[in-house]
């Protein structure tokens, strides 16, 4: 059988709290968890991280997620 490496993330979230409910790949295989020590060995490295976007909740009516990547920003709501 062929595996193949991930190349989407799935994130999930609570419509009612914006709270994470779960981050899985295209094929529903759950994410690794990283600790606080290897964020910041990461961070620390030459290489660091690069930004790449970020998640913003509102708990208004209707309730919206918001994602920012780069210069674009796409609303999600409910």
């Amino acid at each position: 059988m062929e595996t193949t490496t991930p190349k989407q993330m799935k994130i999930k979230l609570d419509a009612a709290t914006g709270k994470l409910d779960k981050v899985v790949d295209e094929n529903d295989n759950e994410a690794t968890p990283v600790d606080q020590a290897e964020l910041v060995r990461i961070y620390n490295s030459p290489d660091g991280f690069k930004y790449i976007g970020v998640i913003l909740y509102t708990k208004s009516s209707p309730g919206c997620t918001y994602v920012v990547i780069g210069d674009r920003a796409y609303k999600v709501c409910w």
